[in-house]
């Protein structure tokens, strides 16, 4: 009797916490996100919003609010009065929903798309697909396992088909940034060869999708800053009653212009203070060697538009430009950064995807670029005319035709001289 007391004292509260963890998860699931829980997750940028699901499938299922997915990476976090989420709330219908951080590259992007698939069916999206991403790498792994969580991989696992190219890349994708261990690993191994998984590894996939599925629903609404009430809502109201876009361009022309005093790149001071002049010896010169226009980030690319082409999405592709006072101080080669742009657009067009709206060739603009590679100010006016009206108007219906050439290594590794990029179209045929 006393072994059995003393082996409940070390085993019982165990066993105990093992069952309320299952009665817990066993639930049946009924969390309703409030509307202003949705607002405010839309402008959070929480890395918790971008990679579970409760939150954001709600809301994109919300037709009175009408979200409207913004995908991106970290230009999405400048937010001042001219930024599209306040533009938004200021003169438009629709509600901007941000999917961006530091490091929210192609492939973090497709697993999260992945996770809206019934919610993008046959609507618009606005993708920011920045030159910056297509490095010799392509993104990090810290970076892809910080935004891309257990739920969205085993999601994706759910649906993989072994027979698609699209999910072979993926699987090989996913091996490469998380390793070959776990359940994940070990179903990408699968997938990446060609091999259906078996019954055994759907039951242990299916069930942990349950388990994080209620994990989700009960924990989503942790960890969600309050930009709305500290950035959006006080900025609404000092911008113009009525729209005029040549009057917004002018004034945040200006108030660029009298944000940018004490530096030479006419960067905002506190990001010139802070970022660069503790540096600026050492930055000089410092981009000499980068090179855009060979990249895995090139084949990451191509399973977004080939998820895209799923779920029919219409979609505005917006390519943000580089301080071209910065460039020339760092000795960027900008014409490896617009070679780079035509290679983008090149993929995007000869595949159906013809909305693009490319910045490029504004880094020069007066107020256009709030620090070194983020567009601010007049940028954002600029980029708010043109989502506005892709959003509000109608649009043709797409029509894609993706060819899985571009998920080869041949391609990422394609210099994109004009010859080459012709050479390629003709074995597209």
């Amino acid at each position: 009797m006393h072994n059995r007391r003393k082996l409940w004292s070390i085993f019982g509260p165990v066993i105990l916490a093992f069952v309320l963890i299952v009665v817990l998860f066993s639930l049946p699931i009924k969390n309703k996100h409030s509307t202003a829980m949705e607002k405010q997750a839309a402008v959070s940028l929480s890395p918790v919003v971008f990679k579970n699901q409760s939150i954001k499938q709600q809301a994109m299922s919300n037709h009175q609010t009408k979200f409207v997915p913004f995908f991106g990476s970290s230009e999405l976090r400048r937010m001042d009065k001219y930024h599209p989420s306040v533009m938004a709330a200021r003169y438009h219908n629709y509600t901007p929903f941000l999917f961006g951080s530091r490091g929210t590259q192609s492939l973090p992007q497709f697993f999260n798309i992945n996770s809206m698939e019934n919610q993008l069916t046959d609507q618009k999206a606005v993708y920011i697909i920045s030159p910056q991403w297509f490095t010799k790498q392509g993104v990090k792994t810290p970076a892809f396992k910080f935004y891309n969580g257990t739920y969205a991989d085993l999601s994706w696992l759910q649906k993989a088909n072994p027979r698609s190219p699209y999910d072979r890349y993926t699987a090989r994708r996913l091996l490469t940034l998380l390793g070959t261990d776990g359940t994940i690993g070990a179903a990408a191994r699968k997938i990446a060869a060609g091999h259906a998984l078996s019954g055994w590894d759907r039951l242990v996939i299916n069930t942990r999708v349950a388990m994080l599925k209620h994990e989700d629903a009960l924990f989503s609404e942790f960890q969600i800053n309050e930009n709305y009430q500290k950035h959006i809502l006080p900025n609404v109201n000092k911008l113009p009653k009525k729209y005029n876009y040549d009057q917004l361009y002018k004034d945040a022309e200006a108030t660029g212009e009298r944000d940018t005093t004490n530096n030479r790149f006419r960067v905002k001071n506190s990001f010139y203070t802070k970022k660069i002049k503790p540096h600026e010896k050492r930055l000089a010169g410092s981009q000499r060697h980068l090179n855009y226009t060979q990249s895995p980030e090139y084949g990451d690319l191509q399973v977004v538009l080939n998820q895209f082409k799923n779920t029919n999405t219409n979609v505005l592709f917006v390519i943000p430009p580089v301080n071209a006072k910065w460039e020339k101080f760092t000795g960027l080669d900008m014409q490896m950064y617009y070679r780079s742009v035509n290679k983008i657009k090149f993929q995007l067009r000869e595949q159906g995807f013809n909305n693009v709206l490319d910045l490029s060739h504004d880094g020069g603009k007066t107020s256009f670029m709030e620090d070194t590679i983020h567009i601010g100010w007049a940028g954002w006016v600029k980029f708010d005319r043109a989502s506005n009206s892709f959003i509000t108007s109608k649009q043709p219906a797409p029509h894609y035709r993706l060819s899985d050439q571009f998920l080869t290594q041949r391609w990422a590794n394609l210099n994109p001289t004009p010859a080459n990029l012709e050479h390629f179209k003709e074995q597209l045929k």
